[in-house]
């Protein structure tokens, strides 16, 4: 029988994980919003995260890791929380229920300790998983390439073994973190048949040969993304993230592992702008009455409502097949796919609603309007799922 019911430990852990966010996360985000409302307050003139707001997001990182609750995906036995990824879907709608900014370190997403470090042996476990799981470094998953994103087998980075040491040649971009990340995950062609080719390296920062030439600014505007150069880079023989050959299937299992948290994460900012959007247009008159009884504005709002509710039975039902170790690939993509649309339809309704009050920079739904246009992209466009998709379905 499907269900979606929570056990009494996931439960307590969600209830725990919102208190959190009420009591260390809400507070801090109160001063975080006040520069928000003028993001040349948050940045740096390279487009970089201004130190104090980075220190701000490093200092939630490691009071959710003391609290059990950021590697809340990985298993228990390494230091994380366990969860069923039911579970983990509804604590990712939790925390972005609560909207943008601080929200993004409280649960590990592509910056944190991935499935695929448990690849590594327990002396480089202690070097690079464990400091991720307390919260302590963070990390980013180095793949896209200016000519190779969703096309993973066209991927030119390289890297040969001379001696005990892997030297790798090429470039990254769009890496999430990158600017701030203490190490990256770093996928290079070690042969030449195709995904058996690839594999997965551990490139610490200021490593001779690896540049991060520059913070890449998006329409999001968040500071996140940045461009890798590697030029005769040479990090030692096992710094390899398991075998030779096993990149693509690494790669694989986190970006699938990433689809099922957006989806909680699109549900919880849908949330937050139908929260937000609800009580501004039942407050605001036009005409003598609140702007909410009049349909053209109270119809897509309820369409919103629908949208959201069948996004969260998505995702929920993809998460149940994954626990229940069935083949979800199709499940998951129409999570993401799925999800990040409707995110965007309610963002941009709610801003509709709002009328000119939606449109300025200061009101925290616009500034998910944009970050939604992107997350239609982020880890495999609805282009790229929709093909995956039809494959599944035989067309």
């Amino acid at each position: 029988m499907v269900s979606f019911r929570l056990e009494s430990d996931e439960q307590k852990f969600i209830e725990r994980l919102d208190a959190f966010l009420e009591s260390e996360v809400e507070p801090q985000h109160e001063k975080y919003r006040v520069r928000a409302r003028k993001e040349s307050q948050i940045f740096l003139p390279d487009s970089s995260i201004q130190p104090d707001l980075l220190q701000l997001s490093r200092e939630i990182r490691r009071k959710s890791a003391a609290e059990g609750f950021y590697a809340a995906h990985l298993p228990k036995e390494v230091g994380g929380a366990g969860l069923r990824k039911v579970a983990l879907v509804e604590a990712n709608r939790t925390v972005f229920r609560h909207g943008l900014g601080l929200t993004l370190s409280v649960l590990a997403s592509i910056e944190g300790p991935s499935q695929m470090l448990l690849a590594l042996p327990e002396e480089q476990r202690e070097k690079y998983l464990y400091p991720l799981i307390r919260g302590e470094k963070t990390s980013c998953f180095a793949l896209t390439e200016p000519g190779a994103g969703s096309d993973v087998r066209a991927i030119q980075t390289t890297a040969r073994l001379e001696g005990d040491e892997w030297v790798l040649d090429g470039e990254k971009v769009f890496i999430t973190n990158g600017p701030y990340a203490d190490f990256a995950s770093v996928f290079a062609k070690t042969g030449d048949d195709e995904m058996g080719g690839i594999s997965a390296f551990i490139v610490e920062r200021g490593t001779p040969g690896f540049e991060v030439v520059e913070t890449m600014e998006t329409i999001a505007n968040n500071g996140l993304p940045a461009h890798f150069r590697f030029t005769d880079c040479r990090v030692p023989k096992e710094n390899i993230i398991g075998e030779v050959g096993e990149g693509w299937w690494h790669a694989l299992q986190n970006i699938n592992d990433i689809r099922m948290q957006l989806g909680g994460q699109c549900i919880g900012l849908s949330e937050f702008c139908l929260d937000k959007t609800t009580q501004y247009v039942t407050e605001r008159k036009a005409f003598g009455k609140p702007v909410s009884k009049f349909q053209g504005v109270s119809f897509p709002l309820a369409d919103c409502k629908t949208e959201i509710t069948a996004a969260r039975a998505l995702a929920l039902y993809a998460a149940w097949l994954i626990d229940e170790n069935e083949p979800a690939i199709m499940e998951t993509s129409m999570t993401k796919l799925y999800c990040s649309e409707v995110l965007w339809n309610v963002a941009d309704r709610c801003v509709q609603a709002m009328g000119g009050q939606g449109v300025l920079r200061e009101n925290e739904v616009e500034r998910v309007l944009r970050w939604a246009r992107v997350m239609r992209i982020w880890e495999g466009s609805s282009e790229i799922q929709r093909m995956t998709i039809a494959k599944t379905m035989g067309l």
